[in-house]
């Protein structure tokens, strides 16, 4: 009787195991998920990547296929077109985020990058781009650039091309059209080799004193303390100029200072110099070619500041600049 009772249990058991095998879900789905999966990935593909003058732009959709372009008498910044010095066939800095030929959003970072001139005509500049291709903006956002043989001497500060992109630099030989420079507005970390190039007349554009285009000068800073800016265009009472942050701003010009391209610099001279982008007084501990060594008051460091001429401003003694302010009309 026991023995039926172990039989009959086993073969209720093997039944049921029957019935959980035949019940149990295919794996058809897992399968299914899997296909899903790729899709999601997918999506950021769908994003066009940043283009530059030099490349061109991978992946673009229909939309990005082809630059918009401005409207000449409209930008973010209410500023009005403006014709440019330069002229056809000539080289220049063109303002430009990436493919955005509209001007309309003052929230992108902008570059300077080095284009040629196909044409101008009154406030219109045709620019030929160096990817091909060709568009119009106004000479508000031109920077006109190039040299003349014979204009440039060793010792020159100058506007030179790097990767196409306006970078600051000295001259320390010409040989007729073959002119070496080294560039004072990269990493000093670099290897020498790195920072030293041979342009032609062309790509190199000699700066002059004061408030010009491609020019550092000292603004105002929204947060209370001066900053620096790289001028562009003059446009009536204001500037076009752009900020550390690579974003553009429009400035009073009574509200700029001009920093001389060259000053005489020594060792523990008061100094306004910048530091990511904001003015800070200190004294000078080191001057090295084009490159000055700070002791800068108030910054998140503890070694000295370094930048390079056309960035450091002296401080004059409070007593001189007293008396400045009393020689002018009106005092």
């Amino acid at each position: 009787m026991r023995l039926r009772l172990i039989v009959s249990l086993a073969v209720v058991i093997a039944g049921a195991n029957a019935c959980k095998k035949k019940e149990a879900p295919a794996p058809a789905p897992a399968k299914a998920a899997a296909a899903e999966a790729p899709k999601a990935e997918a999506a950021p593909a769908d994003v066009p990547a940043a283009a530059s003058p030099t490349s061109a732009p991978a992946a673009a959709t229909a939309a990005d296929a082809e630059p918009k372009e401005a409207d000449l008498s409209k930008n973010a910044w209410n500023l009005p077109p403006r014709g440019t010095s330069a002229k056809d066939g000539d080289r220049c800095y063109v303002l430009m985020a990436g493919r955005d030929r509209t001007y309309a959003d003052a929230r992108k970072p902008y570059n300077l990058f080095a284009q040629d001139i196909g044409e101008v005509k009154g406030d219109a500049v045709t620019i030929k781009e160096l990817t091909g291709g060709t568009y119009k903006t106004t000479g508000l956002f031109v920077i006109a650039a190039g040299s003349q043989p014979g204009e440039l001497a060793v010792g020159d500060m100058v506007l030179a091309e790097w990767a196409s992109e306006l970078k600051h630099a000295v001259v320390t030989k010409v040989d007729g059209e073959k002119i070496t420079v080294r560039y004072t507005d990269l990493p000093d970390s670099w290897p020498e080799v790195q920072l030293v190039k041979v342009l032609s007349p062309r790509e190199v554009t000699k700066q002059k004193e004061g408030l010009q285009p491609g020019n550092f000068a000292i603004g105002k800073g929204e947060q209370g303390r001066d900053e620096l800016l790289l001028l562009i265009a003059e446009s009536g009472d204001n500037w076009l100029v752009r900020k550390f942050s690579h974003l553009v701003a429009v400035a009073a010009k009574s509200d700029l200072r001009p920093i001389a391209l060259k000053p005489a610099l020594k060792a523990g001279q008061l100094v306004e110099v910048p530091w990511v982008g904001q003015m800070y007084q200190g004294k000078v501990v080191k001057v090295a070619g084009t490159r000055v060594e700070v002791r800068a008051e108030g910054v998140a460091t503890k070694e000295p500041v370094v930048a390079s001429l056309g960035q450091v401003a002296p401080v004059e003694p409070k007593a001189k600049a007293d008396d400045k302010a009393a020689a002018k009309p009106g005092k």
